[in-house]
């Protein structure tokens, strides 16, 4: 077979692009690495070489010397121009390259070029993917299979070792165990690579062995989202299910397979409900104490604090009953090597992590409740875990309880911090003051941090300052950077390139989008590189990358 400079090219750049889609769980350096080997392939696949060897030939030795850079050059403008020609006549996805060109629009309302410039940096994927992947050879099942074969080797191995990570250094903080991707950017690629298998087991051919194999990995799959406690995997898959097997019920033609998963559907929904109402119940069940005949004094004969109006609970214990701090303080000072007046590692107080762990115990908040510790424990309260089912439990379980907890705080305090699901809420609050201040125009590509900032000063916020974050929702930030047109336009991008090309009727494309909408609901994805990389190259890979479709 020749080899022609195409197919070197063009070998460069399946190379690339697995590159990225194996990094995609791993390293944002070479998936950086990747982008721009995968813009050199790109930029030279339409080289004109015998054009070039045509002026070369023209030219006496010397001329052709001299000349041959500025002639390079000149063919590699070519070869980009023709690309951008194909994107032209490629509507799907120059519309969905526009988002780009929004953010560039943006700049006419920005006065903070320098965070703008920074954005414009980190969202290249959007201008990037679509123009490589739309005007490109598009792929055939052998080469699209092997690249989903591979997503999902990365993420068996990537797994693996947070895992390994999780099980030898206990973190408590899932963010602290995969640094170079964001532990919810994980969580997505964990829900997706799910769905693949799905699809892969139902493939009449793959052989019994293989099928049996993807079981095994979906398993533990779904092992690690528990066990890195990722509830937005978790809940991103759930709520992805729910939504998926009532349009396949719908579309489904066999009346046996439409029963089945209407089943199936209806049995998942209701263990899913039963399983988190059960532990509602369970966090809200308190211990009955009767408050009359409490101990006055500890084994040491000091006394106790009851504070009989406090409404905070652990694990159906009351926190501030039987307090002795004096003794606290002695007794945890010896144990410990962090004060108990002190901070925790995470920030936290000592005095209230301890508080809140022995009561999870049930024991008591003297010196027997701490001598009564294991050393593991008395690590983790310094590391500022709350609950020991926190500790022993790295389940969804006690995920719910955090959840639960930050409630009952911010609906007695008013004080989200620390809560994620309250800062949320807070986070959203202010980014529909900034739209009633900027509805039509947005403040711009680079001035939402000022803005939020302000924002949180007029609402008077509880956050502190180094807590004081953006949306945390990809369309509210969308509509505060870029007003209502920029909003509408950014839905317009997201989904005509989807109908243009039926795109929701393709299983790989219809399960990616649910999980990135669901996404960006909850987050700002596109605004971190690994965010914006995971969701721009599946929705190109999956819309723009391949010849065929997965109808249902």
């Amino acid at each position: 077979m020749k080899i022609t400079f195409a197919c070197f090219c063009r070998f460069w750049f399946l190379l690339a692009l697995a590159g990225l889609i194996s990094m995609l769980p791993f390293s944002k350096i070479v998936i950086s690495i990747s982008e721009m080997v995968l813009s050199a392939a790109w930029a030279l696949q339409r080289f004109d070489v015998a054009g070039l060897g045509q002026l070369l030939k023209r030219d006496s030795r010397l001329k052709s010397a001299l000349m041959i850079l500025p002639y390079g050059l000149f063919f590699v403008f070519k070869s980009i121009a023709a690309g951008f020609r194909d994107l032209y006549r490629n509507k799907p996805a120059l519309v969905f390259l526009s988002l780009y060109l929004l953010h560039i629009a943006g700049l006419v309302f920005t006065t903070d070029f320098d965070y703008a410039m920074k954005d414009l940096r980190t969202k290249a994927p959007i201008f990037l993917i679509p123009l490589f992947l739309g005007t490109s050879k598009p792929l055939g099942r052998k080469w699209f299979d092997a690249y989903l074969f591979l997503f999902l080797l990365a993420l068996i191995i990537g797994t693996l070792m947070y895992s390994w990570k999780i099980y030898s250094v206990k973190y408590i903080d899932i963010r602290d165990v995969s640094r170079n991707v964001s532990h919810i950017i994980l969580g997505l690629e964990l829900a997706l690579g799910l769905f693949i298998m799905a699809w892969f087991i139902f493939r009449k051919e793959f052989p019994a062995w293989s099928k049996v194999l993807f079981l095994l990995i979906s398993s533990w799959f779904i092992v690690y989202i528990l066990y890195s406690r990722s509830f937005t995997g978790l809940a991103v898959f759930a709520v992805t299910v729910m939504i998926l097997l009532p349009i396949l019920v719908f579309r489904q033609k066999r009346p046996g397979l439409k029963v089945l998963l209407a089943i199936v559907m209806t049995f998942v929904t209701a263990s899913a409900f039963l399983y988190t109402r059960g532990i509602i119940k369970e966090y809200y069940t308190v211990h009955p104490v009767d408050m009359n005949r409490l101990d006055s004094l500890t084994s040491r004969g000091n006394p106790y604090m009851h504070i009989r109006s406090g409404y905070m609970t652990e694990n159906g214990n009351y926190v501030y009953l039987y307090c002795q701090f004096g003794e606290l303080k002695e007794e945890w000072n010896k144990r410990s090597r962090i004060s108990f007046d002190s901070n925790g590692i995470n920030g936290e107080k000592i005095t209230y992590t301890l508080l809140r762990f022995l009561t999870s115990k049930n024991l008591r908040k003297d010196a027997d409740g701490v001598d009564s510790l294991s050393p593991a424990e008395i690590r983790a309260i310094e590391r500022g875990v709350p609950n020991y089912l926190f500790l022993y439990n790295l389940g969804m379980k006690s995920r719910i309880y955090e959840l639960l907890w930050g409630y009952e705080m911010y609906k007695h305090t008013g004080d989200p911090t620390g809560y994620t699901l309250m800062q949320r809420l807070e986070f959203w609050k202010a980014s529909l003051g900034i739209i009633r201040g900027n509805w039509l125009t947005g403040v711009g590509t680079g001035d939402m941090n000022e803005a939020f900032q302000q924002q949180y000063v007029k609402m008077n916020s509880k956050l502190p300052p180094g807590q004081r974050w953006r949306s945390h929702n990809q369309f509210l930030s969308i509509f505060v950077g870029f007003g209502l047109f920029g909003f509408l336009w950014f839905l317009f991008s997201l989904f005509y390139p989807a109908f243009k090309l039926r795109g929701f009727t393709d299983y790989f494309f219809l399960v990616f989008m649910i999980i990135a909408i669901l996404s960006m609901m909850m987050e700002d994805t596109l605004e971190s590189q690994m965010g914006v990389t995971f969701i721009t190259f599946f929705y190109c890979f999956f819309l723009f990358g391949r010849k065929e479709y997965d109808r249902i």
